[in-house]
């Protein structure tokens, strides 16, 4: 008895970080493609800059492309955040989309992980290197540790 309980609050801490984690890093994600699309160029000092070490290739993207991430990062915090019990939703066959979304964000953020590290890690998409060097160090592996964080923050949503 003792060991189940022990178990089932070592399990609500993990999945209390990993909610932590996936909705926190996706927000800020979301935060930032907000500032960039209002015309922010930070962290670099102008936009062609920040394309080369964000995107890899100039020009930037444009306001609306940059929107248009911004919502769909913005849209993958809410399930998210809804898929781990800290948004209301109701059950039945409405949980499904929160569970289909849930799926499609982890599985977004695995391509992207996996996908980043092969593409800049063999050269396989002419991009600057300075792109290709943050985005083995970090784009990809946060898009890892964020899809690995979704799945892990997930509660039961009854069908």
């Amino acid at each position: 008895m003792e060991m189940t309980i022990r178990y089932r609050t070592e399990s609500k801490n993990a999945q209390h970080v990993a909610t932590a984690v996936a909705v926190g890093g996706l927000g800020v994600a979301a935060a930032v493609h907000a500032a960039w699309a209002r015309g922010s160029s930070w962290p670099a000092a102008d936009s062609e800059q920040l394309a080369d070490l964000v995107v890899g290739r100039r020009p930037f993207p444009s306001r609306r492309e940059t929107w248009g991430v911004t919502v769909l990062l913005g849209a993958a915090t809410a399930v998210t955040a809804t898929r781990a019990g800290l948004l209301p939703f109701p059950g039945g066959w409405q949980a499904r989309p929160i569970r289909w979304g849930s799926k499609v964000v982890a599985s977004t953020l695995l391509i992207r992980g996996v996908g980043g590290f092969v593409v800049s890690g063999l050269g396989l998409v002419e991009s600057t290197p300075r792109f290709r060097r943050w985005d083995l160090l970090m784009y990809s592996p946060l898009c890892l540790v964020l899809s690995a964080a979704a799945v892990l923050s997930r509660s039961d949503i009854s069908t």
